[in-house]
């Protein structure tokens, strides 16, 4: 049996990718054959590669590096036998690619140099780097530097005076926010930079955290006054600053009283923030101030009404001749493009851990812009077990809800793990291997407020 055990890091659609699949223990019974690499198509940062089928092979996976003895991402890329994507750095790297079956993967195919052009040297540096306590927890949010090489990476760096590392560095995945948990009482100073194959970029700017040492009251800090409004599909919220407060936390829900379906962290110097392409529905919003020992006290609630286009006048794709199937449209690049707009949504998503289903919401409610055979997945095919990282889209001419004539697309690699991340992967045979179903729904996300 094959096992999935590691999620390594995501590249984007501006260069990074959805970083997927790594490795982990398997049992190797009579592996495919390795196929072969192709000379690889390039144009600026856009990279074509095929290979040869290999007989009885499920699928492929790429690994990309700059060292050909140490490849640094991979990614399972189904049956295919060619693949398109933007590469992950300038300069020179090198791609090899590998079968896999139900025993394992085959050995590495030939190892083909990449030989990108375009601006290279170090990524842009990261800008306007803030933090919020929680706690003892520091949380750190920055914004991607723009121009410069697409970066491969972030790295923390941390010390106790202006400018010093004696605490260390961290190196991080592609990312714009990360927690730093049971941080001691003391002055600290971070900050980060990108990173990729020519080296780190310059700093962003440094902020100084102070860690407030135990032993007095835990004192509610005071609240802030929250407005929000809506133009369109874009929604924005902005507060009033409270002086002396660890962050804010911004937290929108379905009802005065319901769990949020979005919750996401700032730092003290930031007032307000936009989401487009919010789901049609109505929302309640409200935002809490935190002290630094977790005391928290929230804003007054604000409602707010999206309106979402009319229902049933989104475009829909024609059914096929009979007996015949659509074939599958790849629209990796909307579930990055979503996976960018909403990264908390994202690392929110899997219910086992306290999460929700918000972001899976919001991507159908994209896709179904495009098509609306587009739908959520009633997991195994059983009603009422709607998958938290499974898409489905009817092929076929019979009704959508309730259909089992569907591709499943998984769409958060590493789910439930420390870092999900976009992904697109097609897993209808895989699942009509193990003798299951899909089953298409859209009774959640409607339930949710969303648009048919």
């Amino acid at each position: 049996m094959l096992v999935w055990a590691k999620t390594v890091r995501a590249w984007t659609a501006s260069g990074l990718m959805a970083l997927l699949l790594g490795l982990g223990a398997v049992v190797l019974l009579a592996a495919p054959v390795a196929p072969a690499l192709n000379a690889p198509a390039v144009s600026g940062q856009r990279v074509t590669l095929s290979w040869n089928a290999v007989p009885g092979a499920l699928g492929y996976r790429l690994s990309v590096g700059v060292n050909p003895s140490a490849p640094a991402y991979a990614q399972n890329v189904g049956p295919a036998t060619s693949y398109t994507f933007d590469s992950p750095f300038t300069g020179t790297g090198w791609v090899a690619v590998q079968a896999y079956d139900a025993s394992g993967l085959s050995p590495y195919s030939n190892v083909v140099q990449l030989v990108i052009g375009g601006a290279a040297g170090t990524p842009a540096a990261p800008q306007d780097l803030q933090y919020g306590i929680s706690g003892r927890n520091v949380v750190l949010s920055w914004r991607a530097g723009m121009g410069g090489s697409a970066p491969l990476g972030v790295l923390l760096e941390a010390g106790t005076s202006p400018g010093a590392a004696n605490l260390g560095s961290i190196p991080l995945p592609i990312s714009t926010q990360t927690t730093v948990p049971n941080v001691p009482n003391g002055t600290y100073y971070a900050r980060v930079y990108a990173v990729n194959a020519s080296g780190r970029s310059a700093p962003s700017n440094e902020v100084r955290i102070d860690m407030p040492g135990g032993g007095g009251p835990c004192v509610p800090p005071p609240a802030s006054s929250l407005a929000a409004s809506v133009n369109g599909q874009t929604v924005g919220f902005a507060w009033s600053p409270v002086v002396g407060v660890a962050g804010y936390n911004l937290e929108v829900s379905l009802s005065p009283t319901s769990p949020a379906v979005l919750s996401q962290t700032f730092g003290p110097g930031t007032t307000s923030f936009a989401y487009p392409n919010a789901p049609a529905g109505t929302y309640y919003a409200r935002v809490v101030t935190g002290a630094a020992c977790g005391a928290q006290t929230g804003s007054n609630v604000v409602p707010l009404t999206v309106t979402g286009p009319p229902p049933g006048t989104g475009p829909r794709t024609p059914n096929p001749p009979p007996g015949q199937r659509l074939p599958l449209p790849n629209m990796s690049s909307v579930v990055e493009a979503i996976a960018r707009a909403y990264p908390n949504e994202l690392r929110n998503s899997c219910r086992e851990h306290g999460g929700n289903n918000a972001w899976m919401f919001r991507l159908v409610q994209e896709l179904r812009r495009h098509d609306t055979r587009w739908g959520l997945n009633w997991k195994r095919g059983n009603r009422g077990d709607m998958s938290q990282d499974a898409i489905d889209y009817n092929f076929g001419s019979t009704a959508d809800e309730d259909t089992t004539n569907v591709y499943i697309i998984d769409v958060i690699g590493g789910h439930c793990g420390g870092n999900p991340g976009p992904t697109w992967i097609d897993q209808t045979q895989a699942t009509a291997d193990k003798g299951e179903i899909g089953r298409w729904t859209l009774q959640p996300y409607i339930a949710a407020g969303g648009q048919p």
